[in-house]
């Protein structure tokens, strides 16, 4: 499973273009992704159903300025987005054909950074 989830933000990152330079100034909010209930364990990644559309959204998001950080820990599989508000961070990544289909499950939560870095530092340093 954590084979998955790297070539999963591996594949993400290694054909992503580069993010906008000023993305829109909304709230961020914490995806955590895992295997679903359509995961098919006999299959290596690239083979599960609706891989590669997965790998095209949150290349996507990142074009559209909304993906500001992806990465894997543990089994699970960690992406910070902005968006305007937790039922449109939901939707951004519930469009995901792979999660559509249960190949990979979902959960959105609010993100608040609290030390600076490279994600929200504008609302740490307004704190």
């Amino acid at each position: 499973m954590s084979l998955l989830l790297a070539l999963t933000c591996a594949v993400a990152q290694a054909s992503a273009p580069a993010p906008p330079s000023k993305a829109p100034a909304n709230e961020t909010f914490a995806a955590t992704f895992r295997t679903g209930p359509a995961w098919d364990a006999a299959k290596a990644p690239p083979d599960q159903p609706h891989f590669a559309a997965h790998s095209q959204n949150l290349r996507a998001l990142r074009a559209e300025g909304r993906l500001l950080l992806g990465g894997r820990y543990g089994a699970l599989c960690l992406v910070v987005l902005r968006a305007a508000s937790l039922d449109e961070a939901r939707a951004l990544v519930e469009r995901d054909p792979s999660v559509k289909a249960g190949t990979f499950a979902v959960d959105v939560q609010p993100f608040y950074p609290f030390m600076p870095g490279c994600v929200g530092e504008e609302k740490v340093a307004a704190r």
